[in-house]
């Protein structure tokens, strides 16, 4: 993908012009981030009480994976872990576009985050992410993910 920018100083007004063959997510994110309509996730650290405690807003792309544990959602990032007020459905239907996909029933994880996809017993499939943890790819998931993965992979060409 090419980027121009040109700077105007005598423009009144700013825009955005984008050319485009094919409707791939990348595209979707940059018209979405121009829209101001990037989706973020709100949440406080998970050792503070809800009613106590900063709200912190999350960036998708910061999130390794997201985790639902006693009707609880918890969002693991670099810096710590955050519990959320959305549902996992909810944040899947607002992330898949940003390389979220559902591999349980409890985790979506973010595809962009992984650093190694190894296969286990069981037709069982680990993904490792970039901080040392694993999430399991449950059997009944794996060909959604390997769908979505292929999706991405002929969607990002």
């Amino acid at each position: 993908m090419k980027l121009n920018l040109y700077e105007d100083k005598k423009a009144t007004d700013e825009h955005v012009d984008v050319y485009y063959s094919n409707m791939r997510p990348v595209i979707k994110q940059i018209i979405d981030t121009v829209n101001s309509e990037r989706p973020t996730l709100s949440g406080r650290p998970a050792d503070e009480d809800l009613d106590d405690g900063e709200e912190i807003i999350l960036d998708p792309k910061e999130i390794y994976y997201l985790d639902h544990i006693d009707r609880k959602l918890f969002a693991y990032t670099s810096d710590g872990v955050y519990r959320l007020m959305n549902t996992l459905a909810s944040c899947e239907d607002m992330l898949w576009n940003y390389g979220f996909v559902r591999v349980s029933k409890s985790n979506l994880i973010n595809i962009y985050k992984i650093r190694q996809l190894k296969p286990d017993v069981n037709m069982k499939v680990y993904a490792s992410f970039d901080n040392g943890e694993r999430i399991c790819i449950n059997r009944s998931y794996k060909k959604s993910f390997n769908d979505y993965l292929q999706k991405m992979r002929r969607m990002s060409r």
